[in-house]
């Protein structure tokens, strides 16, 4: 097995116009010959930044002699224990420092564990919002640039690897398989399948504009005192009448309304098999949501399948609960629908990065548009809808 790192430009925040050097690196296991395919592996959240997507890729290449694609996008690196800093702001870190007498020189663990000892008889813990400044520099774009990321990845993988076969599978759970399915929306002829476990089927707002709601998107006991509820940097605002306004246009390009649905079908026509897993009562990644994506996705002709899981079917070893993401293994995920799917799954000569086209996805006001020119990485724009 060879172990790659590779570090690479990357397509910059079209939206906002942040015209930096922007780079990602990425990660591909791969079989030292007879390579029959690509899997790429999306932790969500950087949940699985560690150990397991190292674990994962070398299963991947051992058990399926396929090469396995892992990529550090934007935004990855946003929960404390992958290298984002919590940040307490200035006005309520004025306040905890005169509740604890503390002056500007003690540290913020020294005045949160001060505070824990105010009232040793409190029987509710005190919240303390915060905000995650993740790894980077990077803040909250949700969606599109992890998308971009990967596809860049994917098309430099097969420019430098060409003894990697063109099947092209996509796994991830929850933000995981929402930016899969995302990658087949921006490259409609690359992906060969997206494997999907408890993704939202539309962006969950809680981690868009959830620092304006006061709506924490993940909390933790500091102590058992102190709990800490946060919000990923965003540059996002509930108020649509401001410049960052998260708008029509900005939730319709990351959903997947009807009129998109045919715009893919149009440019990858259907070439990607969809398989979906979801908790009956999912309260993070709705339930119903996800069944009318995929009820509009059959009435455009998606090879697509949903399997709904309930209480009944936790066997404690494939479905281990029915909260978001039932436990699921991922190694077990794949290896199901890979079995499942392989006869419909098709060597295709080229990929969206080959062809030269273009296409748009309209949204309210103005409309997306995605243009390949042939042996180049996409480029994506916006203009306003005359």
């Amino acid at each position: 097995m060879v172990l790659i790192k590779q570090t690479i430009d990357a397509h910059q925040d079209f939206e906002f116009n942040v015209n930096i050097n922007r780079k990602i690196d990425y990660f591909i296991d791969k079989p030292v010959q007879n390579i029959k395919g690509l899997v790429v592996y999306i932790a969500g959240f950087g949940a699985d930044a560690g150990e397991y997507r190292k674990k994962f890729s070398k299963h991947i290449v051992d058990k399926y002699s396929m090469a396995c694609l892992t990529v550090d996008y934007h935004c990855f690196f946003s929960r404390p224990a992958s290298g984002g800093q919590i940040n307490i702001e200035p006005g309520v870190m004025k306040l905890l420092r005169t509740l604890t007498g503390c002056n500007n020189n003690e540290d913020v663990d020294t005045i949160l564990s001060k505070l824990s000892q105010l009232n040793p008889n409190i029987k509710e813990p005190i919240v303390i919002p915060g905000v995650i400044y993740p790894d980077k520099n990077e803040y909250q774009n949700f969606g599109i640039l992890p998308a971009l990321d990967h596809i860049y990845a994917i098309n430099d993988v097969l420019i430098k690897y060409p003894d990697i076969s063109r099947k092209i599978y996509a796994i991830g759970s929850s933000y995981g398989g929402y930016i899969a399915n995302l990658i087949s929306k921006f490259a409609p002829s690359t992906l060969n399948a997206v494997f999907d476990n408890s993704s939202w089927a539309k962006p969950n707002l809680n981690y868009v504009t959830g620092h304006e709601k006061g709506t924490a998107e993940f909390s933790f006991y500091h102590s058992p005192k102190i709990l800490m509820s946060l919000n990923v940097l965003s540059p996002w605002s509930q108020y649509l009448f401001m410049p960052n306004g998260f708008n029509h246009d900005r939730f319709f390009i990351r959903s997947f309304p009807k009129n998109h649905m045919k715009t893919m079908r149009e440019i990858g026509g259907l070439k990607t098999v969809y398989r979906f897993i979801h908790a009956e009562n999912d309260f993070i990644a709705n339930t119903g949501d996800k069944k009318l994506l995929v009820q509009d996705m059959e009435e455009e002709g998606f090879k697509v399948d949903l399997k709904i899981y309930s209480e009944k079917d936790i066997d404690g070893e494939y479905i281990k609960n029915i909260s978001h993401g039932m436990g699921v293994s991922m190694r077990r995920f794949f290896e199901f629908y890979y079995n499942e799917t392989k006869s419909d799954i098709k060597e295709e000569i080229h990929i969206d990065y080959d062809f030269e086209h273009s296409f748009e996805f309209f949204c309210k006001s103005q409309k997306y548009i995605v243009e390949y020119k042939g042996n180049k990485q996409p480029e994506c724009f916006i203009k306003p809808i005359l």
